[in-house]
């Protein structure tokens, strides 16, 4: 399926029921998801049809889940080919050891669409709120780990953010090629992640937090 132009992990505004679900089910939902397809082929099947489903309910397109993997696919399968070429009797693709990159290759892109949806329908206050109330509910105290499992969470759809920023200014300078795209964009991004970060480590120091 063709994966239509959106920017990765963005969350999408709605009123669907899994907008509503609480943001810890959700997570949990996620951690299962990803942890499904790791067990074999039938918890991967099964796994992928839950979120091709959850993301028809949510009103997203289920092609918008993968948007931002081409890179990621691309790496796995070249992986996936590497490891499978066995030089000691000739040059040749052992067959085994293919269809298991392949597979894992698939699992991985599994976890993407799966955080892609997650992603989609929980805003990262409501991360922050969940994260919070289980430190609250275990440690009995918010202490700083719930701020940073939520600052690092919100860092991911950023990332996408900013990718996508860079891309659009990029290609709007006639910079067609791919891989020359990517070794512009990549320390545009990096720079932007680390300014970002810079700008919420002070954003907490005037908030007390050292």
């Amino acid at each position: 399926m063709k994966a239509s132009h959106r920017t990765p992990w963005a969350y999408k505004a709605g009123t669907t029921a899994l907008h509503r679900c609480p943001a810890g089910i959700k997570l949990i939902l996620l951690l299962l998801l990803s942890a499904a397809p790791f067990f074999g082929f039938p918890f991967a099947g099964g796994a992928a049809a839950l979120i091709f489903i959850g993301a028809i309910f949510a009103d997203v397109k289920p092609g918008e889940l993968l948007s931002g993997s081409l890179p990621l696919l691309t790496l796995l399968v070249l992986f996936a080919l590497f490891r499978s070429l066995n030089i000691d009797s000739g040059i040749r693709i052992d067959s085994v050891v293919l269809q298991n990159g392949l597979y894992t290759a698939a699992s991985i892109l599994i976890c993407f669409a799966a955080a892609s949806l997650f992603f989609a329908v929980t805003t990262i206050t409501e991360i922050r709120k969940t994260i919070a109330g289980a430190e609250l509910l275990v440690f009995r105290r918010q202490g700083r780990l719930s701020l940073a499992l939520a600052l690092m969470l919100g860092f991911l759809p950023r990332f996408f953010e900013c990718w996508e920023n860079a891309k659009l200014a990029v290609s709007a300078r006639c910079c067609k090629n791919r891989f020359k795209q990517v070794m512009v964009i990549l320390p545009l991004v990096t720079e932007r992640m680390i300014e970002t970060a810079a700008e919420t480590a002070e954003a907490l120091t005037s908030r007390g937090y050292e």
